[in-house]
């Protein structure tokens, strides 16, 4: 798997503005978001245990309807504020589906990055609902007799690291950023999460208090959250916003929902793709083929007069997959094989007449950005379903065989990075895998995706992500 790769990535910050939640005629709630300044960031690849079931603590409140939060970009991953304790206490959290547990610093943590953080360390003291985790509940962490706790010592390859033991506290997300509401929401659940003792490496630099593992782990928040009772089925969707250049300072990105997706947000018809089952905890998808579309636009639909050029990347499908390939939130960029290298360097000659460097930086006007190859991703179809043949983002145009695979359209706006110190733009779709891969958050960008684990299966919609879809229709 791709546990083993470097990747280097930026942090996209933002956290909850002022609003009461409020159920609309979907059935959803939404909740938006503020932004906040982008962090640089190395993208931090996790060596995590089997995870055990965690346990539903006390009575299961109210189930509720898909819930809804605005979203706001910088660049990279998002982060969310969750309320924590009684009274509530506000933590910023990275949302990553890339890992599977929760965790911020608490009162006692040692140089953990407080003149950094957006909030103050947790403190469990003044929390009247807080209560350590006994060795007989461990869920999240493994047992330590001497201690009578529930241990966690996470590391990741490029050096950070965090030790924590595992404790319980009721929760909610987002809602207002200044203050915790006045009630609390019927979403209110008990959390089992790392209470952290040690942080090293971007855990003490970073602006987010702390991280939100979204994989498949049942250890991760929407699994407990589902396990409590309050939200409705195993899903969620992220949709980030679609946008020409990615700036440094926080603007608009989207919106999270849990327990399912918000039609209102869908420019498309959603088509769906198989989530590949395996035992590594993440969403694993299955890659067909690549492709090079000249021409220019930023969807899967072409809208000219006349065909467009397309070019198929030479390169297997086995080789595309061996190590499993990902979908992860907390990844910036997209990494795929080493074998890609040469036939994509190879195809883009081909349509562009100049070479694909990801270490060169080139000026680009507006125009000529905007004229460059879209890279078309072929995703395996959800074979356990039927698809809207007539939807856009389906395969039949360009693979008649496999008609119901599913088409991602990844624009140069998207796979160009910019520099607002150098104004020049850099490629950031890299080959350099020896095993595995990572389709990250420009890859995700522009369509809102359906993480359905309840159906084993990922779905798509092209869509601009604004929240003010969803709020202007409340």
């Amino acid at each position: 798997m791709v546990k083993s790769i470097l990747i280097s990535y930026l942090t996209l910050l933002s956290t909850v503005t002022a609003y009461e939640g409020k159920e609309d005629p979907w059935g959803l709630v939404t909740i938006p978001l503020i932004p906040q300044r982008v962090h640089a960031r190395r993208r931090r690849r996790l060596d995590r245990p089997a995870q055990e079931k965690s346990d539903a603590l006390g009575p299961k409140v109210d189930p509720f309807e898909d819930r809804s939060s605005s979203l706001y970009q910088g660049y990279g991953t998002h982060f969310v504020d969750l309320w924590i304790g009684t009274p509530f206490q506000r933590q910023s959290v990275i949302v990553d589906t890339g890992s599977g547990v929760t965790a911020v610093p608490c009162k006692d943590c040692v140089n953990c990055g407080a003149e950094f953080h957006t909030d103050p360390y947790f403190d469990e003291d003044s929390s009247a609902t807080f209560y350590e985790v006994s060795c007989e509940e461990c869920s999240v962490g493994h047992c330590v007799p001497n201690r009578h706790q529930c241990s966690l010592e996470v590391s990741y390859q490029e050096g950070s690291s965090w030790v924590a033991h595992e404790v319980a506290d009721i929760t909610y997300l987002g809602g207002s950023h200044e203050s915790p509401l006045e009630n609390p929401p019927k979403d209110t659940f008990h959390l089992h999460f790392g209470c952290q003792s040690r942080v090293t490496g971007l855990f003490k630099t970073q602006l987010e208090d702390g991280i939100m593992g979204m994989d498949l782990s049942e250890t991760s928040f929407w699994q407990q959250a589902y396990a409590n009772g309050v939200i409705r089925s195993k899903s969620f969707s992220l949709c980030f916003s679609r946008q020409k250049v990615v700036d440094v300072i926080s603007s608009e990105a989207g919106v999270l929902t849990l327990g399912g997706n918000d039609p209102r947000l869908h420019s498309t018809t959603m088509v769906y793709a198989d989530l590949i089952e395996g035992s590594s905890g993440y969403f694993q998808i299955h890659v067909k083929k690549i492709y090079l579309r000249l021409g220019g636009g930023d969807s899967v639909e072409f809208i000219t007069s006349s065909s467009p050029t397309i070019e198929q990347v030479d390169i297997k499908e086995k080789s595309l997959n061996d190590g499993g390939v990902i979908l992860d939130s907390g990844t910036t960029f997209t990494y795929l094989t080493e074998d890609m290298a040469e036939p994509f360097d190879k195809a883009w000659r081909k349509v562009t007449g100049s070479e694909w460097n990801t270490e060169k930086a080139v000026h680009l006007s507006d125009s000529e950005l905007l004229a460059m190859p879209v890279i078309l991703v072929q995703l395996q179809g959800w074979t356990a379903g039927i698809q809207d043949e007539i939807a856009p983002g389906l395969a039949a145009t360009v693979d008649p065989q496999n008609p119901d695979d599913v088409i991602v359209a990844i624009p140069p706006t998207h796979y160009m990075e910019y520099s607002d110190k150098t104004h020049k733009y850099t490629p950031r779709v890299f080959f350099t895998e020896e095993e595995g891969g990572v389709l990250g958050a420009n890859f995700m960008m522009g369509h809102n995706i359906l993480f359905d684990a309840e159906n084993k299966r990922f779905g798509f919609s092209e869509s601009t992500c604004e929240y003010a879809v969803v709020a202007d229709s409340e």
